[in-house]
């Protein structure tokens, strides 16, 4: 075993959260910061392309790669989960869509008993993060790290999108990370000229120039080291070595949703009971620890295209060489868009108090990762349950860190998401029957117009749903029996201890949430360095009638 080392602050993960933390918590010069990345350097050059997403996806250098145990209430099938394994971590593989979620998930977060993560609080770390590229406002930010390009609309089928949904009813939204998310509108992207801009190009390569900052790549930490109820460091392994690091300050956990919750259990943090389970010795009973998982379940609604003006043709053979040369020599074209050039916001009946659904747009009838397109013309609708009931768990199924944890979402698990689907199921399909897509419709293929029935409508979604890529919610930031940290994110009952990524939501936000785990990590880093929090800013919000 190599000799200990000690740092001030150990990061565990390099990901949406850890990236943000090693920035600025080294910008303190007095202190010193190691960051330990399981994955590599993020140096694949097809990452980079924003509409290479499907190389992003099933690259398993870059990619944890894990799929779920058979899901109950999916038909029993086993659903792909993919996490970031690199620098960067899921930002560098991710869909790129920068989307903040509803001022009313962080109010519904701050309640009673975490007031300090309304939306006031959080406003202001949403616009220090930001490079807004319309520039800053009340409510977004001109001059941050994080780079935010705002779709162009060139296709004709995502403004034949756009219109159909005005025609249907539904409220148009300038910026629907700003005044009001609901409604339809353009979409942002976390892209810059052109390419993939990821929290390690944002914050942490940048940093990487400190004296104070050493970053570890291709080390899998292993468990927590602990004397009594504090966290002194972590041990990690390397190239087949047993390293052992010393933290004077804290340690801090921002492995993800997935990854945080099954080093917790590795080392003796969690329910008594599953520990014995593996025989893992105990230092904290905390039941919470993997419970409360949740995600967006993804339906796509898929129609055949009658004119030649889907990005099909780009997505195969010579037409994709093309595109991926003009990306080379312009960083231009369709390859620099995540595809997710329109999105909306909307509630599933009247009696919902703000949106509960995120209805996206792709000119193309494809999977996420490919492995399902359409070899012809097409276009599809996305549907994604923004704030679904489903609960799901991280366990472990062996005590051997190498080994991947047991995922379970539990996707329509409650009657309510099921009723959501099938609601939203039929507001799609009046959307996509509205007159701007009349010169473009050639008929719905999936589900198909055979698909009516609510019955009918589930089947198809047990069968078809996939993630989102949206896990959050593992390591509850609260005080009821699911918590697992404080309103600081420091672990309960523990020392020198805390979770800074997506699993400390307590509930999943009406939003992809890289962009919300980056605030997460913006706030935290202040309260770990004993900064002054900036100031709550209190803004106009939209109202519907």
């Amino acid at each position: 075993m190599a000799d200990a080392q000690t740092y001030d602050y150990i990061i565990v993960g390099s990901g949406s959260a850890g990236s943000v933390l090693s920035s600025r918590l080294s910008e303190d010069a007095g202190v010193s910061v190691l960051v330990l990345e399981a994955g590599g350097q993020d140096d694949s050059f097809m990452r980079r392309i924003p509409a290479a997403l499907d190389y992003a996806l099933l690259d398993d250098k870059y990619n944890w790669s894990y799929y779920t145990d058979p899901e109950p209430f999916m038909d029993g099938r086993q659903v792909y989960c993919p996490r970031g394994k690199v620098i960067g971590g899921s930002s560098s593989i991710n869909g790129m869509m920068y989307i903040r979620g509803h001022p009313l998930d962080y109010d519904g977060w701050a309640g009673n008993v975490l007031p300090e993560w309304s939306y006031a609080h959080c406003l202001p770390y949403f616009k220090k993060m930001e490079s807004y590229d319309r520039g800053g406002d009340d409510y977004r930010g001109s001059d941050g790290p994080f780079k935010i390009a705002t779709a162009k609309l060139q296709n004709p089928l995502d403004r034949a999108y756009l219109e159909a949904a005005l025609q249907a009813g539904y409220a148009y939204s300038e910026d629907t990370n700003g005044f009001q998310q609901e409604g339809f509108g353009r979409t942002d992207s976390n892209t810059h000229n052109g390419a993939r801009w990821s929290t390690a190009d944002a914050y942490l390569r940048p940093a990487m120039a400190r004296p104070n900052l050493k970053v570890v790549t291709r080390a899998l930490t292993r468990r927590i080291l602990f004397e009594g109820k504090r966290a002194i460091g972590v041990e990690y392994e390397q190239g087949g070595e047993i390293h052992n690091v010393h933290a004077e300050r804290e340690v801090i956990l921002s492995g993800g949703t997935i990854n945080s919750p099954q080093l917790l259990l590795l080392s003796g943090v969690g329910a008594a009971d599953h520990l014995a389970e593996h025989e893992i010795p105990l230092v904290a009973d905390i039941p919470g620890v993997g419970r409360n998982l949740q995600d967006h379940l993804d339906l796509r609604i898929q129609v055949c295209c009658k004119l030649p003006v889907s990005v099909y043709p780009q997505t195969k053979g010579l037409g994709r060489l093309i595109a991926g040369l003009k990306w080379i020599t312009t960083r231009k074209g369709v390859a620099s868009t995540n595809l997710f050039e329109v999105s909306g916001y909307v509630r599933s009946n009247d009696g919902v108090a703000y949106p509960n659904l995120q209805l996206g747009f792709m000119a193309v009838a494809a999977s996420y990762d490919g492995a399902k397109t359409y070899e012809g013309h097409g276009y599809q609708a996305h549907i994604d349950l923004m704030r679904p009931s489903s609960r799901g768990r991280v366990q472990l199924h062996s005590a051997d860190p190498k080994r991947a944890p047991s995922i379970v979402f539990n996707y329509l698990q409650t009657e309510s998401d099921r009723r959501e689907v099938i609601d939203a199921v039929r507001i799609t399909r009046n959307i996509l029957s509205q007159e701007a897509f009349a010169p473009y419709d050639d008929g719905e293929f999936n589900p198909g117009p055979e698909v009516q029935s609510d019955e009918q409508i589930l089947a198809w979604a047990r069968a078809e749903g996939e993630t989102e890529y949206h896990p959050t919610s593992t390591c509850t930031m609260g005080t009821d029996d699911n918590a697992v940290v404080d309103g600081d994110l420091r672990v309960h009952g523990l020392e020198g201890l805390r979770v800074v990524d997506a699993s400390i939501m307590p509930k999943v936000v009406t939003a992809n949430t890289q962009c919300t785990t980056i605030m997460i990590a913006e706030k935290a880093a202040d309260l770990i360095a004993g900064r002054t929090p900036l100031e709550p800013s209190y803004v106009p919000l939209y109202q519907p009638e």
